[in-house]
């Protein structure tokens, strides 16, 4: 029995509902230490950012598995849209309005703009009140690859990744 399955099965047993006998979460609802199943790889949440620009908000959740930490983004947009990342080790300039060609894959930016940290819990490496200068990029092809690309004072961050449904996830309540 791994580690994993041993904080699943402990989790499991302190999610109780007076009524239902179980907690519910969701996507909507994710808290530290929340663990989230994807693609049967188990993750714990150990950070979330909230980013605010103009009046729109948007979360992100640091997730950190037994061998990799990912980023899981959400945003209200008409519905729900989740994004999985993992961060990039590939230098990364500064996209602009232009095409860039990333990892062999050409991206266009899909909206950029300055956002202000609403929220940081966690391992985040981020504080509230802190800006960042963002650029969400898509592939020029069939737009389901995903470029994130952050500037944080004079550093520059890139995570690639995808969009996935909510159905992909499973949630077990930390606390």
């Amino acid at each position: 029995m791994g580690v994993f399955t041993r904080i699943k099965e402990m989790f499991r047993a302190r999610n109780v509902d007076k009524e239902k006998g179980t907690v519910s979460r969701t996507i909507q609802t994710l808290a530290l230490q929340d663990i989230v199943t994807y693609d049967l790889e188990d993750y714990i949440v150990i950070g979330k950012i909230v980013y605010e620009d103009g009046g729109w908000e948007w979360t992100v959740y640091h997730l950190e598995g037994e061998n990799n930490k990912r980023w899981l983004s959400l945003e209200e947009d008409d519905e729900w849209i989740i994004g999985i990342y993992d961060k990039s080790r590939t230098p990364v300039e500064e996209p602009g309005n232009r095409v860039i060609t990333y990892e062999g894959t050409d991206y266009q930016v899909k909206e950029s703009g300055t956002a202000t940290i609403k929220e940081a819990v966690g391992s985040v490496g981020a504080s509230v009140g802190q800006t960042v200068q963002y650029w969400d990029l898509a592939d020029t092809d069939a737009q389901e690859k995903l470029l994130s690309i952050e500037r944080w004072g004079s550093s520059l961050e890139a995570s690639t990744g995808y969009e996935i449904s909510e159905k992909e996830i499973s949630i077990i309540a930390g606390t």
